[in-house]
């Protein structure tokens, strides 16, 4: 049985996405070059051991791969995990999984405009950081209202200039382990070292390197755009994840081989990927890798991502959770554009905020991956809940996994890594759920406000 959302006849969205396009769109949103920004916090906290943690964070999303593809056959919405939350725990959680969710959405933008103003930095350090912050984000606000066709196109481009800097990066970063066996090699140790394996420090690294993996989440918020709603988006996702498990763990592993103590970049881990690129080939590729990180998470992701945002977040005021102007979408550009403009609002005053705070480019990804891992582990209980009590599907293998042992290692890993964040995320994500109940008693009890996320 399902009780899926049948598109309306009068709904704005076109059908014209295929499961390509999402692939691309999503690849895009997850950055086949992410690691680059991140590596050097992920090399200390996992104590040189970046692969591992990577590795890590792609078993513990592709469960959730798993419970996407389940539930967006039963709820084809661009409501994503919201809507699921809603049907199978009641408009209150679902609000709360929506509310999760848009922690992890509107802090995205910030940090990426942040990433990508510290690539440059590395290379001209005498723009300052808030400086480059702005002219991204700036360039973002103007490309992001010309609407999804043009956007697609691109992030085409984007993709594969980044894939050609990854193979650039790989090609050069093997010869040269090649050529300096006496002191570097291709060994195991790189991706596991009992002698310095610590299981804190490990979990640590995960809940920073899995920013690499939540955004296959955007995918959904495309569905009632997809040519096929039910298969399609799942199709994608399960793709975007293994390809990136391989990328992610190609670069990290050559990056560790090319310098496996971290001596290159000590005191500098921000830039340590940049670092690492300049040993293996020379200035040219750690330039190289550093503009293409910058313009990769600055620009193209960035339109992406603020895309996504505005579907979300349009779904939810058409809901009833957010002001109604929200719930506008532009014609021209099939986009609700009074969204994307209050998206780059708050990006200003966010990336203010972190700026002056001292807040730190792995700790914004942190908070951010707190919102993505507490709605990703709702989302694997809400299978179980769904599947295996409510519609009682609990005949075969094929069921006991899917809808019972699967989900339910994704809720335990989610939830495991998402106490790791550190004490600063975990403050903010807890105050920020406080804050969405107020915000949800406000709407109902006081302004007496229908909430429907279904």
């Amino acid at each position: 049985p399902t009780v899926a959302t049948k598109q309306k006849s009068g709904d704005p969205f076109k059908q014209t996405l295929t499961v390509k396009d999402m692939v691309v769109w999503g690849l895009i949103c997850m950055v086949p070059i992410s690691p680059m920004a991140i590596y050097g916090g992920v090399f200390t906290d996992s104590g040189g051991m970046p692969t591992l943690a990577f590795l890590i964070g792609f078993v513990a999303v592709l469960f959730s791969v798993f419970s996407f593809g389940i539930m967006i056959q039963h709820f084809p919405s661009s409501g994503s995990i919201f809507t699921y939350v809603s049907h199978v725990f009641g408009k209150a959680m679902g609000f709360i999984a929506g509310w999760l969710m848009l922690l992890q959405y509107l802090v995205s933008p910030a940090l990426v405009y942040l990433i990508a103003a510290i690539a440059i930095h590395s290379m001209v350090p005498s723009i300052p950081i808030l400086a480059l912050c702005f002219a991204f984000l700036v360039i973002v606000g103007v490309v992001s209202v010309i609407g999804m066709k043009t956007a697609m196109v691109v992030n085409k481009v984007a993709l594969v200039a980044q894939l050609v800097i990854l193979a650039l990066f790989v090609g050069f970063g093997v010869a040269f382990v090649v050529q300096h066996p006496e002191t570097v090699s291709f060994s195991p140790t790189n991706v596991f070292n009992p002698d310095k394996f610590e299981l804190g420090g490990t979990m640590s690294a995960v809940s920073l390197a899995v920013m690499s993996y939540v955004g296959f989440g955007a995918i959904a918020t495309l569905t009632q755009e997809a040519k096929d709603p039910q298969h399609g988006p799942s199709r994608a996702m399960m793709v975007m994840a293994i390809v990136l498990c391989v990328l992610y763990v190609a670069q990290c592993f050559i990056a560790t081989c090319v310098d496996p103590t971290g001596a290159g970049f000590a005191g500098d881990t921000d830039n340590a990927f940049y670092v690492v690129a300049k040993m293996a080939a020379g200035p040219w590729l750690m330039i190289l890798c550093a503009v293409g990180v910058a313009l990769a998470q600055g620009v193209f992701t960035a339109i992406a991502q603020q895309n996504s945002i505005a579907f979300v977040m349009f779904t939810m005021a058409k809901g009833g959770c957010l002001p109604k102007f929200m719930a506008k979408m532009n014609k021209r550009t099939n986009s609700p554009l009074n969204a994307v403009f209050f998206i780059i609002a708050l990006s200003v005053v966010l990336t203010l905020i972190f700026h002056f705070s001292g807040i730190n480019m792995n700790t914004v990804a942190k908070i951010s991956n707190f919102g993505a891992l507490s709605t990703y582990t709702m989302l694997n209980v809400g299978v179980i809940v769904f599947c295996w009590f409510q519609l009682k599907q609990r005949k075969g293998a094929k069921a006991l996994f899917m809808h019972l042992i699967f989900p339910a290692l994704g809720a335990i890993v989610c939830f495991a890594i998402m106490l790791s964040v550190g004490a600063v995320a975990l403050t903010v994500g807890v105050v920020f759920i406080l804050i969405g109940i107020a915000y949800y008693l406000v709407l109902t009890k006081v302004l007496h406000r229908e909430i429907n996320l279904g």
